[in-house]
């Protein structure tokens, strides 16, 4: 079922906008099948669904490093003059189309497949745990903590969707951007105080596998 959910996600992230039009600052809506950190963040997530489940769990994390290197450039291209030179602070996270989120969300659901299955084979971690452990609450998932992963794991996607709701969404960008607008500048500490707050618990989630997994070890005495 995870696995058909996945395969869902990868394709409504190719047929939903990952960006959204910008028309003052020139910025074109695109689709997923049009930009190509699209079509590698589904390589990625076909591949966790073909592979060993060792390597799955690479291809989950290259996903993931696609995801984050958009979000990068996302948050280094409103810093230039095409949009600083608007009456508004533009964030990465106005930029952000529903594709992006799709893509997040097969990622997460692959994520959860792997380490059910790794779990049902009585696999022992390895270089597994570190890689899981970089997909907030996953590495707690994986040495059989689910409750306290789910948690993290929400706490973190909770905090960015919350950030993320606080933009302008697509209508209301088409709407000024037709009389060569924008919308009119507000505070974004809210949103900037969110993002913070997944940083953290992403954080953290490492630091408690890191812990959790030095208390499971076996005595080597």
């Amino acid at each position: 079922m995870l696995d058909l959910l996945v395969v869902v996600t990868a394709i409504a992230s190719l047929l939903s906008p990952w960006t959204v039009s910008i028309p003052p600052a020139h910025f074109p809506q695109a689709f997923g099948y049009e930009s190509p950190a699209g079509w590698l963040a589904v390589a990625g997530l076909a591949a966790a669904l073909l592979l060993d489940v060792r390597a799955a769990v690479a291809a989950l994390v290259f996903t993931e490093a696609v995801l984050v290197v958009w979000f990068g450039w996302a948050t280094w291209v409103v810093t230039t003059p095409r949009f600083t030179n608007l009456p508004f602070a533009f964030m990465a996270t106005d930029l952000m189309g529903a594709g992006w989120f799709a893509a997040a969300l097969g990622l997460l659901l692959a994520a959860g497949a792997l380490v059910r299955e790794l779990r049902r084979r009585a696999a022992p971690p390895r270089e597994d745990l570190w890689l899981l452990t970089a997909i907030p609450g996953f590495g707690l998932m994986r040495l059989g903590l689910w409750w306290a992963g789910g948690v993290w794991a929400g706490l973190f996607a909770g905090a960015f969707y919350l950030a993320s709701t606080d933009s302008p969404d697509a209508i209301q960008f088409a709407d000024y951007g037709r009389s060569g607008n924008v919308p009119p500048a507000f505070s974004r500490s809210v949103e900037w105080a969110l993002l913070g707050l997944a940083a953290l618990f992403w954080v953290l989630s490492i630091g408690l596998t890191v812990r959790a997994n030095l208390q499971t070890r076996p005595d080597s005495d």
